[in-house]
């Protein structure tokens, strides 16, 4: 079975962005016609309908009935951010990474955390190709969200907290509280993430030849569909990515995590061993 979803959103109340459902249509169309995905079976969630809930159905889609021999894709394009913790005392003792659905308000009831995503795939079984990719921010200091000088057709997929947030990861700043982040939550699961950039740098929302993309989406698909692309290890081709985007003058540096059983494998590669 060959099964993915696909969550991009622009429309973010007061911080739109521009590339995010240009990212999941694109990686649609390469699933649909070089990786043999059915129509049928690739789902999109963009925009308006992306909320907390219909994201966390629409994975429960994703991961029902999983055996050994599928292929499944998830890829989220999106804003991402850091919330604090607070313990039964009332104390800052924890930060996490988490994903900004469309209704989004740094509240509980509308965030989705790396320690949740650990919960919803570690039933996921050995021999399952499933591969993460997470276009979005992580960002350990939020005054990374401004764009560099000289490129401000980008933009930064984070969001800034308000001030009440911002105390609490200041807070974690000076208690020097490390960040559960979505590489640590993938780590042991049967799962590779392919993320944006590290857990203190932002992912950008670029422009390419007049069209709008997330920039690790844009360079990872550019090498999928390189004639080797298919063929290489997953690893080498986010190591390609790297190489791409420094050379692109981009600053972010896509990572690597989970399984290294599915790292060392080229991407989605049982696909087109059923296709043959």
């Amino acid at each position: 079975m060959n099964r993915a979803l696909l969550v991009g959103i622009n429309a973010y109340p007061g911080a739109p962005l521009a590339g995010c459902v240009n990212d999941i249509r694109d990686m649609a169309d390469f699933l649909n016609q070089k990786c043999a995905f059915p129509r049928d079976n690739v789902r999109l969630l963009v925009d308006g309908r992306a909320t907390t809930k219909g994201i966390l159905e629409r994975l429960a889609w994703l991961l029902n009935g999983l055996s050994a021999g599928d292929r499944v894709l998830f890829h989220y394009s999106g804003h991402g951010a850091q919330l604090p913790t607070r313990n039964p005392k009332g104390e800052v003792d924890g930060l996490d990474e988490v994903i900004c659905p469309v209704d989004f308000d740094w509240s509980d009831e509308h965030v989705i955390r790396d320690k949740d995503f650990n919960k919803l795939f570690s039933p996921v079984p050995a021999g399952v190709e499933f591969i993460w990719v997470s276009d979005s921010c992580h960002s350990g200091d939020l005054t990374r969200a401004l764009p560099p000088p000289g490129r401000d057709h980008e933009r930064s997929k984070t969001l800034l907290p308000p001030a009440d947030i911002d105390w609490r990861l200041q807070t974690a700043k000076e208690l020097r509280i490390d960040a559960l982040c979505m590489a640590r939550a993938a780590k042991g699961l049967h799962v590779a993430l392919v993320s944006g950039c590290r857990s203190d740098q932002t992912s950008s929302d670029a422009v390419f030849g007049g069209r709008p993309n997330g920039a690790l989406t844009y360079f990872l698909l550019s090498e999928l569909k390189k004639a080797d692309g298919l063929t290489v290890p997953l690893k080498a081709v986010v190591e390609h990515v790297q190489s791409a985007l420094q050379r692109a003058h981009f600053t972010q540096v896509p990572q690597l995590g989970g399984s290294p059983e599915i790292a060392a494998r080229a991407f989605l590669v049982g696909v087109l061993k059923q296709q043959a």
